[in-house]
């Protein structure tokens, strides 16, 4: 699963009893930085974490939201046909170790890059 390919994703883990693939989610964020050297994509989860911290709980949240950084990004194409992008997700690694992100929907993405880090995981209510 996408999941076994990114660093430090232990917090999601503990989140979810199963975690879902990456279908026809909310994509808030892809920014390119550091030249070019790495890549941050924030999206909503499908739904909601079935184990979720108490401070959420107390919060109300209603929809965790994932930030991933990939680094050493080696290619990178990009392509949209609007600007509320959703799409399915899909994160693999392939026989030299390289981490490949491709999103296909209303936005189109396809990079290549050497490693993953899960940056951020967090919940917020989304109405």
């Amino acid at each position: 699963m996408w999941y076994e390919y990114i660093d430090k994703n232990r917090f999601l883990l503990n989140l979810y009893n199963s975690i879902p693939s990456l279908i026809d989610v909310d994509i808030h964020q892809l920014n390119i930085s550091d030249t070019g050297d790495r890549v941050t994509l924030k999206f909503n989860m499908p739904y909601y974490a079935d184990n979720p911290p108490k401070k959420w709980v107390d919060s109300k949240y209603n929809t965790t939201v994932v930030e991933l950084d990939f680094f050493c990004a080696k290619e990178i194409s990009f392509k949209s046909t609007n600007g509320n992008y959703h799409g399915d997700i899909q994160i693999c690694k392939d026989s030299d170790g390289l981490i490949h992100l491709d999103i296909l929907g209303n936005m189109e993405v396809h990079l290549i890059a050497e490693a993953c880090l899960m940056q951020a995981i967090d919940g917020y209510c989304y109405e």
